[in-house]
């Protein structure tokens, strides 16, 4: 994939409280030509970073003793596009079940690839 992936010039909102899997996604995402919001590791800190306006979100399900979905209801609320780049998928509730979801660890290729079909869903 090329800096054309399409969240190039983006602000990707980046929610994930494993610190090595963070860097990583943030690599990624920087990689493709997004600007990174966060990381953020807490539904407190990510709330408070919405008002950065991101163009979409990466969130992991399980934050610690949270969920993202606090997060996941403020975005869809918002008009935000979102992903969820879990481990943890099945605890998805059937509002956000058809959000694009990315298994981790996630490949570069997966993982731009969600953030592009929750930017344009077909």
């Amino acid at each position: 994939m090329t800096k054309q992936d399409g969240i190039s010039g983006l602000r990707v909102l980046v929610v994930e409280d494993d610190y090595w899997v963070a860097a990583t996604l943030v690599e990624i995402i920087s990689e493709a030509g997004a600007e990174i919001v966060g990381p953020v590791d807490c539904v407190r800190d990510a709330l408070a970073a919405l008002d950065s306006s991101p163009h979409v979100a990466s969130l992991d399900v399980q934050l610690g003793s949270e969920t993202s979905f606090p997060i996941a209801d403020e975005l869809d609320r918002r008009g935000v596009p979102f992903i969820f780049a879990t481990g943890a998928a099945s605890m998805i509730p059937a509002a956000h079940a058809s959000r694009p979801t990315c298994h981790k660890p996630a490949s570069r290729e997966l993982l731009i690839g969600a953030l592009s079909r929750a930017l344009n869903p077909a």
